[in-house]
C-alpha cells in the first residue's frame, strides 16, 4: 500500500512540471538519479542551443533539491543563481544579448553535474517563425527557427508519421531565389530522406551541419508554396516530462493492480 501512495504522490508532484511550460522556453530536465556521482546524465540535454529572446527553464525532475549557477565550480559566474529548486519547482532565465557565446552552468550542492547553453543571435537578414512544433507530441517541445527568404513562412507543420515538416511561403517575387533553414536537430534530424517543393521531389539542395542545427539551403521559384523536409525523427512524441509521468502512471497501475490482487486471494 506504501508503494501505491508514493507513486501517486510522485505523479501529483510531476503535474506541475508540465504546465510549467511557455512559449518561446528552452526546457532543460534535471534527471532522476542526478544527486548520485555515478550517474553519466545529469541533464537532458547535456548541451542547449538558444537563441537571444528565448527563456530558459531548468525543471528538477529529481526527487531532491538542486540548483543552478552560471559558470564552472572552478570559475561561476554572475549571469545566474537559481537558489534551491525542490521537486516539481522549475527556475528561469531569458537569454540577452550580453549571453551570445557559450555559458556553462553547475549545481552547487552537486558539482558533478555540468552543462552548456550555446546563444546565438538572429542572424542578421534572418527571419523566424516562433513555436515550430507546437502542433506535434506533447506540443510542449517547441522550436524558434530561424530562416532566411524573400518570402514569408506563414506555418510550419509537423508531421510525426511521416517524419516530415512543412513549411508555407507567402509572398510575391519576381525571380527564384533561395531558402535557407536553420534546422534544430531536435525538431528534425538527419540523414535527410528528401525534400520535396510543392510535392515534388528536388535533388538541388544542399545540407551543412553544424552544432545542433542542420543548415539547408533549397532553390524555390516565384512560384513555390510548400517545402516538405523528410528526415530520419523529428520532435518526440512525448517530451521528457510527459515520458516520466507516463511511465509513473504505468508503474502506478501495475501497483494497484497487483494490490487488489493480492486482497482478493486474501
Amino acid at each position: 500500500m506504501h508503494k501505491v501512495i508514493i507513486s501517486l504522490v510522485i505523479l501529483v508532484l510531476l503535474i506541475p512540471l508540465v504546465s510549467s511550460s511557455f512559449a518561446d522556453t528552452v526546457q532543460i530536465i534535471i534527471m532522476r538519479g542526478s544527486a548520485d556521482k555515478q550517474v553519466s546524465r545529469t541533464y537532458s540535454p547535456p548541451t542547449t542551443n538558444a537563441l537571444v529572446g528565448e527563456t530558459i527553464e531548468w525543471m528538477n525532475g529529481d526527487q531532491v533539491t538542486h540548483s543552478v549557477t552560471s559558470g564552472t565550480p572552478d570559475n561561476p559566474e554572475s549571469r545566474f543563481d537559481s537558489g534551491p529548486i525542490g521537486l516539481g519547482q522549475s527556475f528561469r532565465y531569458t537569454i540577452t544579448t550580453d549571453d551570445i557565446g557559450v555559458i556553462h552552468f553547475y549545481d552547487k550542492t552537486y558539482p558533478w553535474m555540468v552543462g552548456t547553453l550555446n546563444v546565438q543571435s538572429t542572424q542578421t537578414g534572418y527571419k523566424i517563425i516562433n513555436n515550430v512544433g507546437a502542433d506535434a507530441g506533447d506540443g510542449k517541445t517547441t522550436f524558434n527557427l530561424q530562416y532566411a527568404s524573400p518570402k514569408d513562412i506563414v506555418s510550419a507543420v509537423v508531421d510525426p508519421k511521416d517524419k516530415s515538416v512543412t513549411f508555407t511561403l507567402v509572398g510575391k517575387v519576381n525571380s527564384s531565389s533561395t531558402l535557407v533553414l536553420n534546422l534544430p536537430t531536435g525538431l528534425i534530424n538527419g540523414p535527410f530522406l528528401g525534400i520535396q517543393l510543392d510535392g515534388q521531389f528536388i535533388k538541388n539542395f544542399t545540407i551543412e551541419s553544424q552544432s545542433g542545427i542542420n543548415v539547408v539551403k533549397i532553390p524555390i521559384t516565384p512560384l513555390t508554396e510548400q517545402v516538405s523536409i523528410v528526415g530520419s525523427s523529428v520532435v518526440p512524441e512525448f517530451g521528457p516530462i510527459a515520458g516520466m509521468i507516463l511511465v509513473v502512471s504505468i508503474i502506478t497501475t501495475i501497483i494497484v493492480a497487483r494490490f487488489r490482487l493480492v486482497h482478493k486471494q486474501v
